[in-house]
């Protein structure tokens, strides 16, 4: 085959190829360690009342499937909440926008603890959840926004989310 003429690239299309191949092995690279990244927190839930606030990241969080999951051990909050006193909960869009739920401990007049949950929110519907204790003596504890993710099981009360995420208030009532 001597005599063949070999037909050269030019300078443009080398140029350009180039950064195509780049941009290319780019987004490979950035799919790759999203991969392998594990989850994130989905963002800051802010608890109020009586005028002061707390904002605080994820304690616990999974992947949508709830199989990867990662935690913070050090994200609590801690808020005053007197008697009689709304707790109102706001919670990021990346939460509003899946089902969620507050669940909360309180102690009754009789100083007997009880626990409760406001109802689970479909996705997309509130961003925000005020908290009223059924008796003005009643005093709150603890607070706990859950993310609810898509894998189901079930339980004694049929089929039950596992949670997602969760973001956590102590109340201080001293």
């Amino acid at each position: 085959m001597a005599g063949t003429p070999v037909r050269t690239l030019s300078r443009r299309s080398l140029v350009v190829g180039g950064a195509i191949l780049l941009v290319v092995v780019a987004v490979i690279v950035v799919l790759v360690v999203r991969a392998n990244a594990g989850p994130s927190s989905p963002g800051d839930v802010t608890f109020g009342a009586g005028g002061a606030q707390a904002a605080v990241g994820a304690s616990q969080f999974c992947d949508v499937q709830v199989t990867e999951c990662g935690d913070d051990p050090d994200a609590n909050a801690v808020l005053p909440v007197p008697p009689n006193t709304p707790l109102v909960v706001r919670v990021p869009e990346q939460v509003s926008s899946t089902p969620w739920q507050l669940a909360f401990q309180f102690r009754d007049a009789n100083g007997a603890t009880q626990q409760g949950r406001s109802p689970v929110f479909a996705p997309g519907t509130t961003p925000t959840y005020t908290l009223v204790l059924p008796d003005a003596a009643d005093q709150l504890t603890s607070a706990e926004v859950q993310q609810y993710g898509a894998r189901l099981s079930q339980g004694p009360n049929g089929l039950e989310f596992a949670t997602r995420a969760t973001w956590v208030l102590s109340v201080d009532d001293r």
